[in-house]
Formats: structure tokens, C-alpha cells, sequence
């Protein structure tokens, strides 16, 4: 049978999509039990939604505080760039060691990179080694220490869903999870291809299907992969990236427990990171235009008017990077 498809994301993708949120290794049977279609359907739409770019891939989301790393977030603005010098920059950092997530922005802004690193002593190497490599293009920059970043389900894919109980993170403080070299390898092909399955992984790492799957199982118990995710092409969803930069007056447990609250009652908030420096919260969404993002930082404004100090709005216009496990090599400190 034929099914026909062109690049268009229809509804029936858009709960494909939800339903690989979480966990992109989902099983095909599964996932159209819910979606109310075959299940060769299932596998030729994700099959061209792949082909198509809609996926640009699966990634696991490795908490890589339990590996004893901590993250940094960097905002860099550039000066005397032209946009073939930006994207030989953008090229060049991309492969750039330790970044785990690079966006480019506009705003008071123009770069926006994730850095994990061990401490603050290596974090500041590192550091000293991006601004040499951007060289005379940097005119300045400001670290924000993540705390920890939440992730949340893209709901706006769908009309009704169901409110999430668990939700995958990475960040506070570190809290050591020994992993060997055979577990290194499988979380580095996991962090290329989280929906590869388990025969494959096997065949690469030389390793039983069984192997695989209990070295899987305990990686996923002990925290140290928190889900399995799609990573999206935005403008062929329909959808645009936007953030706030967020100053507040007071935090503690309750509030952060109103936030959290706050973003999972929001379908377009994707990611919520808590942090140190200039600002202390970022707000992270996936909005049809910058009005929905306003609208939605005005609903926010108003739910936390006692504790809102100021905010800043940075757009999100290519993301260059997504990489939870950005090491090229084992390390025994891990």
C-alpha cells in the first residue's frame, strides 16, 4: 500500500511526535495504539519526517551532573562579523569540545553556548579557550551557572494531553554515578541516535542484545539517562524559539514548586533553567510568534508579580547544536 505524505506536518505527525517526547524508542505498536493509525503508517511518517528534516535526530538526555560535571551557560555578543565570518564561527564552535548546546539569537545577544565542565577552575579554561578561539569577533560576554534545567513536553502539539508526573532535568549538585568505558560508549552512541535499537547497539559495541538492554536499564534507574528525546527542525513545525531572561527578588521551595507548576499549565514552555549571575530564571518556549511568547511572559508576570524584578526576551533563530554527552573520550574521573 502507498501512503501518501509531502512536507506538510499534519495532526496525525504532530501526535507521532508527542508521542516520542519523552521517549524516542517508544515502540511502533504503541504509538499506534494511541494515535489511532496502522502501524507501517506510523513507521513511514517518522521514516519521512527523518527524511523531510522535521527530525533532525534523537538524542538521550544524559543528566551529566551525575557524571560529576557541572553546566555553564555563555552569552557572547559579537562585533565585526560578517555572516561568512558568523557561520565559519558558528561552524567551527559547533565542533567545539564540551559545548552541549549552541543557539543562535538575536537581542542583546548573538550566541548563546551550553559548556559543561568539571568545576569552576575547568570551566574557566575552558572559557579562556572560547574566547581565543572566537578572537577579535567577541565584544563581550556573561556566564550564568545552570542550577538545573527542566524539560518539558512539547504540548502544543497536541489539543488534550495528559499533565506530566516526571520530569527529565539535568543539573543541581553533582551526585556521582560510576559508569565504565562500555557504559561511556553506549551513552555516546545513545547521544547520537537515542532511538537505535537494541540489536544495533549491540552489533556496534560488541555486546548481547540482553547485554545492552540491562546496561540500558541501569543507566535509566540510576538517573543518569532521563529520557530519550526527538530534537525538531522549529520552522517546520510551525514554531518559533523564545526565551526570558528573569530577575526575581526571592526564590525558594515553594516558588520553584508555583513555577513548575506555572510551566506545565503552559503547552509552548519547553525548558525552565534555574541559574546564578545576572539573571536567576530562564524561560524557554516554542511559540507560534514573538505575540504568543508575550502573551505567555505576561500570564507569567502577572502568576509571580510579587517576586518579578525584570526580564529580557532573546529569540532563537538556528540552533547549531544538541549534544547531552559532548565528550570525545572516556574519562575514569567520570
Amino acid at each position: 500500500m502507498f501512503y501518501k505524505y509531502d512536507m506538510d506536518v499534519d495532526s496525525k505527525d504532530k501526535k507521532i511526535l508527542y508521542e516520542l517526547e519523552y521517549d524516542a524508542r517508544k515502540p511502533l505498536s504503541e504509538i499506534a495504539r494511541n494515535v489511532k493509525i496502522p502501524k507501517q503508517v506510523v513507521g513511514y511518517r517518522i521514516k519521512k519526517m527523518t527524511e523531510n528534516g522535521v527530525i533532525r535526530g534523537f538524542r538521550a538526555l544524559v543528566d551529566t551532573h551525575r557524571l560529576g560535571y557541572f553546566s555553564y551557560r555563555i552569552y557572547i555578543r559579537f562585533q565585526n562579523v560578517t555572516p561568512e565570518n558568523e557561520n565559519a564561527l558558528f561552524r567551527k564552535l559547533s565542533n567545539w569540545k564540551n559545548v552541549l548546546w549552541m543557539v543562535a539569537i538575536t537581542g542583546r545577544w548573538d550566541l548563546e553556548v551550553v559548556l559543561v565542565a568539571r568545576n569552576s577552575i575547568h570551566f574557566s579554561a575552558l572559557l579562556l579557550e572560547l574566547k581565543n578561539e572566537v578572537g577579535r569577533y567577541m565584544k563581550e560576554c556573561e556566564v550564568s551557572a545552570s542550577i538545573v534545567n527542566y524539560h518539558f513536553k512539547r504540548k502544543y502539539l497536541i489539543e488534550k494531553y495528559v499533565e506530566e508526573r516526571i520530569i527529565p532535568r539535568y543539573g543541581f549538585e553533582p551526585k556521582i554515578e560510576k559508569i565504565d568505558e562500555t557504559d561511556f560508549r553506549l551513552l555516546k552512541l545513545l547521544s547520537g541516535n537515542a532511538a537505535a535499537s537494541y540489536t544495533l547497539l549491540g552489533e556496534k559495541m560488541g555486546l548481547t542484545y540482553n547485554g545492552v538492554k540491562k546496561r540500558m536499564k541501569s543507566l535509566e534507574s540510576r538517573g543518569v539517562v532521563q529520557a530519550y528525546r526527538t530534537w525538531l527542525d522549529l520552522d517546520k513545525v510551525g514554531r518559533k524559539f523564545y526565551k526570558a531572561l528573569v530577575s526575581v527578588s526571592k526564590f525558594d521551595q515553594n516558588i520553584e514548586k508555583a513555577l513548575l507548576s506555572f510551566c506545565l499549565s503552559e503547552p509552548g514552555i519547553v525548558y525552565l533553567v534555574e541559574c546564578t549571575g545576572s539573571w536567576d530564571i530562564e524561560i524557554e518556549a516554542e511559540v507560534k510568534d514573538e505575540m504568543e511568547f508575550r502573551g505567555l511572559l505576561t500570564r507569567f508576570r502577572n502568576s509571580f508579580k510579587e517576586i518579578v524584578k525584570d526580564y529580557e526576551i532573546l529569540h532563537g533563530y538556528k540552533e547549531l547544536k544538541l549534544d547531552y554527552l559532548p565528550f570525545e573520550k572516556y574519562e575514569r574521573s567520570l
